[in-house]
């Protein structure tokens, strides 16, 4: 992860150490985010999907490469309650329920939200939480907003 980071993550994990919470997935680099955007478009284009239908879906759910939040290092994949999938039942854990209810307090929001995706062109993703600072992630959780949203109301 970015250095900036790393202190209050650190923080959230030791905090939340009682749900198993662990980070699956940090930086990426820009050649690891390739191999994982173009096998997602190979899947599609083997269900039949076009090259460009196939790339439209594909971002819904890997980023392209140098657009990816993993490539800032300013987000973490998390699990947590022995579900390391990287799955929506993730969302059913306790470990999940505690990151809801406390990743604010070390600055970190839930950043594809259910309910969100038109907003945010991603699917919901319970496990990638991305760091904003305290007080960002504070209103952002609170209001129940996206990041596009919150940057969006603050003229950003």
């Amino acid at each position: 992860v970015d250095s900036r980071i790393l202190g209050p993550l650190n923080e959230m994990l030791t905090a939340g150490k009682a749900y198993g919470i662990d980070v699956q997935s940090g930086y990426r680099a820009y050649s690891h985010q390739s191999s994982l955007y173009w096998r997602q478009v190979n899947n599609y284009k083997g269900n039949g999907y076009n090259d460009t239908a196939a790339q439209t879906a594909a971002g819904k759910i890997v980023k392209r490469p140098g657009y990816s939040e993993h490539n800032s290092g300013l987000a973490v994949d998390l699990g947590g309650s022995g579900n390391f999938l990287l799955t929506e039942s993730f969302a059913n854990t306790p470990a999940y329920k505690w990151l809801i209810e406390h990743c604010a307090d070390y600055g970190f929001i839930l950043r594809f939200p259910k309910g969100k995706e038109a907003i945010t062109g991603v699917i919901y993703e319970a496990w990638h939480f991305r760091y904003v600072g305290r007080e960002a992630a504070a209103e952002i959780m609170a209001k129940g907003l996206c990041l596009e949203e919150y940057l969006e109301q603050k003229g950003l």
